[in-house]
């Protein structure tokens, strides 16, 4: 679709082409493929506008870059004068080193298995077809593949909120069937924050307490200062920015938004996490907070993590599983993964592991 709407825009004899995150959805082949068209544009005359926060890509494609930050424009650079590191210090503030220890620990017990699933798409085509795998204490696996090859259904069968056709999900133990199943054993960071993550037009307190209620639950009665305590700990912990704890939820930025929900998914540990695309459109600041708190969680917690960004995933990951097609092409130890092997099983290229 992407190559669609470029052709498009040629066709309309457009002058000037303003790309915003272009290269979310593609397979590193394609993201090449691309950038040497969008390279023969630029020497045939014609202006390129390429938004993104993926800075080797900005780096890569671009001849000047504008950085921004609250709104405003702090620095307009030569991109042949500059690098990644000035790039993260212009846009956040701060100097950032964006270096992940991923430290070798021993895998504890499994906590989530999926035995030959089958699940259905929204329009009754089979979207996850026959995928097997196991997560276990002191891992993340991750999930890697262009969208619309079955990631979403596949998530939305183990939190119990999709059917299962064929095969089983067991976290903890218990094979899973509904969403309060899955909830004893499990918590789940989604992609569509806003829509799924939190309830706008409530507050930040209510928000945070969504899934943590019982804890606090006296004869029935919720007592709302330990609750108000408990979230005002959690609000210093995770640095969420807010007014206040009364603020609906809506008035928060993206990244803040991401750091709630993080902190209620977290809050009262948890056997197994799920988080999908956890930075996405989120500024540097908050993608190496979000990363460097899931590599912290790995210690006591399986963790399965699913993004289409692929040094997230190659960063992050002690397995890496490749969805093509609702199938997976491949899983990887981390150390026989790169970026050129992941990619190509990304287009549905099987690559020999080892």
């Amino acid at each position: 679709r992407q190559r669609v709407e470029v052709v498009k825009a040629l066709l309309r004899g457009a002058r000037i082409l303003i790309l915003d995150e272009p290269t979310t959805v593609l397979t590193p082949k394609e993201v090449d493929t691309l950038f040497e068209a969008l390279k023969k544009m630029r020497d045939e005359g014609k202006g390129i506008i390429f938004v993104s926060h993926k800075l080797s890509e900005v780096l890569s494609i671009t001849d000047r870059v504008t950085v921004l930050r609250r709104g405003k424009v702090v620095a307009t650079l030569e991109t042949a004068d500059t690098d990644e590191e000035e790039l993260t210090r212009l846009m956040v503030g701060r100097r950032i080193v964006q270096r992940y220890e991923r430290r070798k620990i021993p895998p504890g017990e499994e906590v989530l298995r999926v035995e030959n699933v089958y699940v259905l798409n929204d329009k009754g085509g089979e979207a996850v077809r026959g995928i097997s795998f196991t997560v276990r204490r002191g891992e993340i696996f991750g999930i890697a593949g262009v969208a619309g090859n079955g990631q979403k259904e596949l998530i939305e069968a183990i939190a119990g909120l999709r059917r299962v056709e064929k095969g089983r999900i067991i976290v903890g133990g218990e094979e899973i069937r509904t969403p309060y199943q899955f909830r004893k054993y499990a918590s789940h960071i989604p992609d569509d924050r806003m829509g799924m993550g939190v309830l706008p037009s409530l507050s930040v307190l209510d928000n945070l307490s969504l899934t943590l209620y019982r804890r606090f639950s006296r004869m029935g009665m919720i007592d709302m200062d330990d609750l108000r305590r408990f979230a005002e700990k959690l609000v210093e912990r995770y640095k969420i920015v807010t007014p206040s704890l009364g603020a609906p939820a809506w008035q928060l930025s993206g990244g803040n938004i991401a750091r709630l929900i993080l902190a209620r998914e977290t809050a009262m540990g948890c056997r197994l996490l799920i988080a999908v695309h956890p930075t996405f459109g989120l500024d540097v600041a908050s993608t190496d907070e979000v990363r460097r708190t899931l590599l912290r969680l790995r210690d006591k917690t399986a963790i399965l993590l699913v993004s289409e960004d692929l040094d997230e995933i190659l960063q992050l990951s002690d397995r890496i599983g490749v969805m093509y097609r609702g199938r997976f092409i491949g899983v990887l130890e981390a150390d026989e993964a790169d970026p050129e092997k992941v990619g190509l099983m990304m287009g549905g290229v099987a690559v020999e592991s080892g």
